[in-house]
Formats: C-alpha cells, sequence, structure tokens
C-alpha cells in the first residue's frame, strides 16, 4: 500500500482520498436502525411477550433492521401474506429463518407480516406486523408556461435567432468579410518582417 501511495502524484491522491471519503458516505446512508424484535423477550412465544405493542413504539424506514433473537430448537421465522398472517395460517410461508439469530433488512416501504409455523405459537400471538414509512420523493416543478401564444408565427429575426450556427454556417462570407479573414494585420506584419529580414540578408551578402 505504502508503495502504491508514493508512485501517486498529489492530484492522484487527492482523487483518491475524496473517493475513499465519498464510497465511506455512501455507506453511511444507506446503512440503517437495527431493532431487536421484542427488545430483551426476544422473538418468543411467551404470552407476556406483545409485539403489536413493540411494533407500534417504534418507526421503521428503508434500510432497517430486524433482529430476531430465540432459541433455534423451540422456535423460528416465517414471513407470511396478510391473510395468512390474519388466519395464522403458516403452512405457505414466504420467506423462513431457523438459525436463532436471524436479520432481515427492509427493501422498501409497506407492510412485513412475521409469526412463527410452530404449532400453536402464531394462535399464541406470536406475531409480528411491521409498517414501514415509504421514502418520500422530493416535489416536482412543473414545468414553465410558454411566454408566447402558439398561434403567433416567429418573426424572421426570431427564426434566424432560433436558428443559431446551422444557419450561419450555410450563409456565404462576403467579399469583405473574405479579404478580412485573408490580409489578417498579424499576418501582414509577420510577413512584411520577413520580406525586410531576406532583404538585409541579400544586401549584405551583395555587400560581401
Amino acid at each position: 500500500m505504502g508503495f502504491f501511495l508514493e508512485n501517486l502524484t498529489a492530484k492522484k491522491m487527492l482523487l483518491f482520498v475524496l473517493l475513499m471519503i465519498d464510497i465511506g458516505s455512501s455507506v453511511m446512508m444507506v446503512t440503517g436502525e437495527v431493532y431487536k424484535v421484542g427488545d430483551s423477550a426476544g422473538w418468543t412465544a411467551d404470552s407476556n411477550s406483545n409485539y403489536a405493542d413493540w411494533a407500534s413504539s417504534k418507526t421503521f424506514h428503508v434500510d432497517d433492521v430486524l433482529l430476531f433473537e430465540y432459541n433455534a430448537t423451540k422456535d423460528n421465522v416465517i414471513l407470511v401474506t396478510l391473510p395468512d398472517f390474519r388466519s395464522c395460517n403458516t403452512s405457505a410461508p414466504l420467506k423462513m429463518y431457523n438459525s436463532g439469530n436471524d436479520s432481515f433488512t427492509i427493501k422498501s416501504g409497506g407492510h412485513y407480516f412475521f409469526t412463527s409455523n410452530f404449532s400453536g405459537h402464531c394462535q399464541g400471538g406470536q406475531k409480528l406486523d411491521v409498517r414501514v414509512l415509504k421514502p418520500s420523493s422530493p416535489p416536482t416543478t412543473p414545468p414553465p408556461s410558454p411566454t408566447t401564444s402558439p398561434s403567433l408565427s416567429p418573426s424572421p429575426s426570431a427564426s434566424h435567432a432560433a436558428a443559431g450556427p446551422v444557419e450561419s454556417k450555410g450563409v456565404a462570407p462576403s467579399p469583405t468579410q473574405s479579404k478580412g479573414a485573408t490580409y489578417d494585420p498579424k499576418w501582414l506584419l509577420v510577413n512584411t518582417l520577413g520580406v525586410t529580414i531576406s532583404s538585409l540578408v541579400v544586401l549584405v551578402h551583395g555587400y560581401a
């Protein structure tokens, strides 16, 4: 790494540092909060756990992480649809987790429904409904209204202005313009000096 940095120019080093800062800022921006489901109680079928109250006390956003901690020999986590959540139908989960220490990263706004497919757990109240706020979109600015009426035809001068360089390229220069472009004062000065120097050289050689 040291050899690499020593061979960089100052400008490249500055760009490298700015790039690293930008990448670090991007990582920090996309990292959300981590919420341990149930707090100290964790994810359990204990009748004392009320996950509706737990979820209502939080405000969830996109990129937040739900952490499920539980005894993997006695429980698991499944993501289900709203109808299955309401009826405690655990036979067709959308996703299943069973490691005992599972993380679920929220990717979009909306509702997420979790329960357990261990017998009687959902019916006993081990159900979690997580409502995630959708990212707010920036306000849109309406396009400016045209200043001229569409029924009016543009004047010849306006048409010329709109055409810009495209039309000007097709116009041939006048004889005066051609002459001015050919006989540039700087060119005349250089040409005159060249002729004068050549004449002096000839005169010197002639006298010699």
